[in-house]
């Protein structure tokens, strides 16, 4: 009887999961179209309680491609932002957000949206939220941190500003 029950309940939730799975990797495979890039890494080896720089190499790093959908939204969004139209740029990107809501450009794209808008404090997040998903993009890290030196800057701290620029010179090529 024990092996009968846990036998029916191993099918059910094969069963169950049978279909969630397929679905998860579908859009695995679409969010999974990528670009290689390079950049220099810079690889330290612990001496005392200081860091000593031992050499420099090349590494690619996956940067994460954009679908039609996402494209098509920003390119509506930069019209608005164009036009002047800034609430209607941020309604566009949070449309992007709401179909791909861990897109760093998109995030990126809106802090420097409301930057504009005089909301330093909801940019300098955005901007963060950005970094954080931007991992093996510099680029954007670098972008987001400079954004975040602006929004600081504008909000009358310049030694978080300051702060900021230096975690930006580290994103250098």
């Amino acid at each position: 009887m024990k092996n009968s029950i846990l036998f029916l309940s191993c099918l059910l939730l094969i069963a169950c999961s049978g279909g969630s799975a397929k679905k998860s990797s579908t859009v695995a495979h679409k969010t999974t179209k990528e670009a290689e890039t390079t950049k220099v890494e810079i690889k330290a080896v612990k001496k005392s309680p200081t860091l000593e720089v031992v050499e420099q190499e090349k590494i690619p790093l996956k940067v994460q491609k954009n679908s039609a959908v996402i494209n098509k939204l920003l390119a509506d969004a930069e019209k608005s932002i164009q036009l002047g139209k800034s609430f209607e740029a941020v309604a566009t990107l949070e449309r992007a957000l709401r179909i791909s809501p861990r897109n760093p450009g998109v995030f990126y794209k809106l802090a420097t949206v409301r930057l504009g808008q005089g909301r330093f404090k909801l940019a300098e997040n955005l901007a963060k939220k950005s970094e954080l998903l931007a991992e093996g993009n510099a680029l954007l890290k670098q972008k987001n941190w400079l954004l975040i030196a602006d929004a600081r800057q504008q909000a009358g701290d310049s030694k978080g500003a300051d702060f900021a620029k230096q975690k930006a010179r580290k994103y250098r090529n």
